[in-house]
């Protein structure tokens, strides 16, 4: 048998495994709960885990169609010198997501882990964009998966391989014979998908395996709780980078896997003492503020010890992040290591950033490489993030070396003029008004929406005369819907005053209050659907800026 020295160094996500197995084979890398009840942990070294990929290629090897003319993508970026057969999956339980995924790699496949958030219309949109030639479900996906496969031509069903990975380490475990010294680096054999938060059709996001070995090392050796999931970048990319770095990784004991609690959380902390970082979405973030802050309960001593709390996948309120960090919890914005934070992107890697917390944002960042990051004017003090030259990108991008990747994402420096930029939204979010202006919806939505009356808010007016304001009323906290519509024009008038002209919401008519029972869309990342709800409200839309044109028409505006 091969010792580490004799392998060359990975090139690709199995042979991680492959190489760690001999390099360091009792270390233990993976933390999962048991499948009873999640009352504890088990775990798993990275021996068993190569042991476990062979066991489970070698059975994918005779269920899957063989990789060749007839199978292999089509529309593979043309930069990947050897198209592979697409994998996508729909899956339930995130060890076996996990576990399969790597596994169809070892078989020189890509894999595409499809969220089942994703309406019917999206996932067949994925499989369509892909060219996939299989979808593989597990038994709480599969009467699902099997009817999409069925409306898209040349898509084969196959049903999970299942079991638990300790359990199953008990058997006796097939092998699979493999060229272990093969360079990977150029195959693609991962596709991340974006969230379709504004349309039902979800974009792939085609990545040769270098694009995460080569990139910057995010995670140290201790072991990082996620609560993100195996088809999100916050479970599935954490998962590859702590192997990659001989670290650890946690999922939370949680009884139901896509719906982490708070007391499951800090039961998990508790289980793993070493544990060093806690990655989790702004809602859970706003939770530990709301449930334990409010009291300074004792459980708060557990997110104390940790080095970081790091917030991804959604932007958080500065106010909830100052008030946890006042209790003594680092809460950071995707922190890289003990000196630098960065905040990441699935087309980019990592964004050449660093978290710096002033009193205003918690949020702010300053750039940490001025030949990588440069900042495109839009106006005022608004800035998209542009990168030169990045040193990973997504192979469908397409840009050459030397090149300007468009993030597309827009910051303001704040102060003026001081180097600090705090991220605003989305460039493409931004409402163009008829008058060729331009309004960030994102500040706008962020101000109001703590208020009790407002349980969502959404600021639209695209290609129209000037931003209008949708509201669904929180009626369990509104008096009635006049009252409520008086104290938000009242906060809607006070922001105003910090914004641009035609930025401002003009006219109390520019403010629609949506009947009781409608309710505004949000993605799983906690943010509005954008498309969706201008398409969903589009009479009252229409209505609105027909009762402001009658009370303020335009030429007298």
């Amino acid at each position: 048998m091969p010792t580490s020295t004799d392998l060359p160094k990975p090139t690709s996500f199995h042979q991680i495994f492959t190489y760690r197995s001999q390099d360091l084979p009792d270390h233990t890398w993976f933390y999962y709960p048991e499948p009873a009840n999640a009352a504890h942990y088990r775990s798993l070294t990275f021996k068993d885990t190569d042991l476990l990929l062979d066991h489970l290629a070698a059975q994918y090897a005779e269920l899957l169609p063989k990789a060749d003319n007839n199978t292999v993508s089509k529309t593979a970026p043309e930069c990947i010198p050897h198209p592979p057969l697409v994998v996508a999956t729909l899956g339930s339980n995130n060890v076996q997501l996990l576990l399969t995924g790597v596994a169809t790699q070892r078989l020189q496949h890509a894999y595409l882990h499809i969220s089942p958030l994703n309406s019917d219309a999206g996932i067949m949109s994925l499989l369509k964009t892909v060219d996939a030639k299989v979808l593989i479900a597990d038994d709480v996906f599969y009467e699902r998966a099997a009817s999409l496969a069925a409306q898209v031509e040349g898509v084969h069903i196959v049903r999970m391989i299942e079991f638990d990975p300790v359990d199953e380490l008990k058997k006796d475990l097939k092998t699979f014979a493999y060229d272990k010294t093969r360079d990977e680096g150029d195959d693609c054999s991962l596709i991340f998908h974006t969230s379709g938060t504004s349309s039902s059709a979800p974009k792939p996001i085609w990545h040769a395996n270098k694009t995460f070995l080569q990139g910057p090392q995010v995670f140290l050796s201790k072991i990082t709780l996620t609560t993100g999931l195996m088809y999100h970048g916050m479970g599935g990319a954490v998962a590859l980078m702590a192997a990659h770095m001989a670290g650890a990784m946690a999922l939370p004991l949680a009884k139901d896997c896509n719906h982490r609690t708070l007391p499951e959380i800090l039961k998990s902390l508790k289980a793993l003492p070493d544990t060093e970082r806690l990655v989790l979405h702004p809602i859970l973030a706003e939770a530990i503020m709301d449930t334990y802050g409010k009291n300074n309960s004792p459980e708060l001593d557990y997110l104390r010890n940790l080095a970081s709390i790091e917030v991804g996948g959604g932007k958080l309120s500065t106010e909830v992040a100052h008030g946890l960090r006042a209790l003594g919890i680092n809460v950071v914005s995707s922190r890289a290591d003990r000196e630098k934070t960065m905040i990441g992107s699935t087309e980019v890697g990592i964004f050449p950033l660093r978290n710096e917390p002033t009193e205003e944002h918690w949020d702010s960042f300053v750039s940490t490489n001025d030949y990588h990051c440069k900042w495109e004017h839009i106006e005022g003090d608004q800035y998209e993030l542009l990168i030169n030259d990045p040193p990973v990108c997504a192979l469908n991008i397409g840009v050459p070396k030397g090149g300007v990747y468009h993030t597309n994402d827009v910051f303001e420096e704040y102060p003026s003029k001081s180097g600090k930029y705090i991220y605003v939204g989305r460039r493409d979010q931004m409402l163009i008004h008829s008058m060729g202006l331009n309004t960030n919806p994102v500040p706008w939505e962020n101000a109001l929406r703590p208020l009790e009356e407002i349980e969502e808010c959404q600021l639209v007016g695209h290609g129209r005369r000037g931003p209008l304001l949708l509201v669904e009323l929180n009626w369990n906290k509104a008096e009635n819907e006049a009252k409520a519509r008086a104290n938000i024009w009242r906060a809607v008038e006070e922001y105003n005053d910090t914004v641009m002209a035609w930025s401002k919401v003009q006219h109390p008519e520019a403010m629609v209050i949506l009947p009781r029972g409608s309710h505004l869309e949000r993605s799983d990342k906690e943010t509005v659907k954008r498309g969706v709800n201008i398409k969903k409200f589009q009479q009252e839309i229409d209505q609105g800026y027909a009762n402001w044109d009658r009370a303020a028409p335009l030429a007298k505006a």
